[in-house]
C-alpha cells in the first residue's frame, strides 16, 4: 500500500505554523522514515514551507535518490559532517526560527547551534508525535502483517516447547519463524521468562531450563517495514496448579473487560483503571505495576499510553496494546496481550491467537 507522503508533510507544515517556525530539522531515524521513507542509518531532513531537503552521505545517496526524490531534494554531504552540513544549509536558507527534535545529543545540538549561529531552535518533538499517533492505512497494513507473523510463531511454538530446553532456545525459535516468514527484525525487548522468572515483566531470555509445571511467558514482536508489533501469551508446561489457573483467569478476565471498553472517545487513564480494578479487586493490585497498554509504530513505545497520568482521548486510527498482568516475586507471573486499532465504531483486534490457557504436554 502506497504511503501518502504529501499528507504527512502537510501536517508537519501545519504544526510548524502553529509554533511560528520557518523550518523543521529531523535527525531521528524513525521520523526520517515517517516523513521521507528513508531508513538509512545517517541522514537529516530540512523542511520549510516550500522546500524539502534530505541530506545523507555517500553510503545512502543512491537509496535516498531511489526512494525519496519524489518529495525531497537529495543532497550528499561529506562523510562524518552531517550536523555541520545541516547547519550550513540552514544558514543558506536565511532562517531565524527552526524546530528540532529532542533526540539530538547535547554535543550534537551544540555543534548545530555553532554551525547555524543566529538561528533560534525550538523543540517540535511533541507535535511530531501528535501527527504519528493516528496511523494511516499503509501503517496499519504493516502492523497487521507483523501481528500475523506473531500469531504464526505462537502456533508453531506451542508444538516446539518442551521441558529441558532453555529460554534462549525458545526465543531463537520464535525469531527464526518470524524472520523466515518475512519479518525484517524483532523488537529489542524480547521477553522469554519461565518459572519464577516469569514474575519479571521484561525478563529477557536466559540459559534457564524450562521445567514441567511452570509458566512460560513470551512477549515478542515482529518488525515489518519498520513498524513494530507487540504480542504476549503465557503457557504452562503440564497440568496447571490451582494458583496458576486462578492467576491466568484473572488476567484473562481483565483483558476481556478492558477490550469491551476500549474504543473511540474513551480516555486512556479511565481505561487503565477499568483493567486495573479487575486485578485489584481480585487481591493482586500490588502485583500489576505497569500501564494497561501503549501505542506503537516506528517505535515500540509511542503515545498514547493507557496509564493513570495519560488523559488522551482515543481516536479512530490509533493503535494500542492491551496487556494486563500479574507478577508475584519468587513464584511467577502471567501477561496476556492483544493489539487493536481504534475504529469509528469500536476496535479492530489484530491479534487472532487464542487467549485460552494453553497446556503443553509435548
Amino acid at each position: 500500500m502506497d504511503i501518502d507522503m504529501n499528507t504527512r508533510l502537510a501536517k508537519l507544515r501545519e504544526a510548524m505554523h502553529k509554533q511560528d517556525l520557518e523550518a523543521v530539522v529531523i535527525f531521528s531515524r524513525e521520523n526520517r522514515r515517517y516523513f521521507a521513507d528513508f531508513a538509512g542509518s545517517s541522514g537529516a531532513l530540512i523542511i520549510t514551507e516550500s522546500e524539502a531537503l534530505l541530506l545523507t552521505d555517500f553510503r545512502y545517496y543512491v537509496e535516498a535518490e531511489t526512494k525519496s526524490s519524489d518529495y525531497f531534494e537529495v543532497i550528499q554531504h561529506p562523510g562524518g559532517q552531517l550536523t555541520e552540513s545541516v547547519g550550513e544549509h540552514l544558514k543558506k536558507l536565511e532562517l531565524k526560527n527552526v524546530g528540532v527534535e529532542d533526540s539530538l545529543a547535547v554535543g550534537e545540538m551544540e555543534t548545530l547551534k555553532k554551525a547555524a549561529s543566529g538561528i533560534t531552535f525550538s523543540l517540535i518533538s511533541s507535535a511530531i508525535m501528535e501527527i504519528r499517533m493516528r496511523k494511516d492505512e499503509s501503517e496499519i497494513a504493516s502492523i497487521r502483517e507483523g501481528i500475523r507473523l506473531c500469531d504464526l510463531a505462537f502456533d508453531h511454538i506451542l508444538h516446539f516447547i518442551k521441558p529441558g530446553m532453555s529460554e534462549k532456545e525458545i526465543g531463537l525459535e520464535l525469531e527464526y519463524v518470524m524472520k523466515k516468514n518475512g519479518a525484517e527484525g524483532i523488537k529489542a525487548n524480547h521477553v522469554i521468562a519461565s518459572g519464577e522468572r516469569s514474575s519479571l515483566p521484561h525478563g529477557q531470555a536466559t540459559d534457564r531450563i524450562v521445567q514441567q509445571g511452570e509458566f512460560v511467558k513470551m512477549d515478542y514482536g515482529a518488525v515489518v517495514n519498520g513498524y513494530f508489533t507487540d504480542f504476549t501469551r503465557t503457557v504452562v508446561l503440564g497440568e496447571p496448579s490451582e494458583k496458576q489457573l486462578e492467576i491466568y483467569q484473572i488476567v484473562n478476565h481483565a483483558l476481556d473487560v478492558a477490550l469491551e471498553h476500549v474504543g473511540p472517545g474513551k480516555v486512556c487513564s479511565e481505561l487503565d483503571e477499568i483493567g486495573r480494578s479487575i486485578i485489584r479487586d481480585a487481591g493482586y493490585g500490588d502485583n500489576f505495576g505497569h500501564s494497561l497498554g501503549h501505542s506503537l509504530g516506528l517505535d515500540i513505545h509511542e503515545k498514547p499510553a493507557m496509564r493513570s497520568t495519560d488523559q488522551t482521548v482515543l481516536e479512530p486510527d490509533m493503535v494500542i496494546t492491551v496487556e494486563p498482568g500479574i507478577y508475584i516475586s519468587g513464584w511467577g507471573g502471567c501477561r496476556i496481550e492483544d493489539l487493536v486499532v481504534i475504529r469509528e465504531n469500536g476496535i479492530e483486534n489484530l491479534t487472532t491467537a487464542t487467549k485460552e490457557l494453553q497446556v503443553l504436554n509435548n
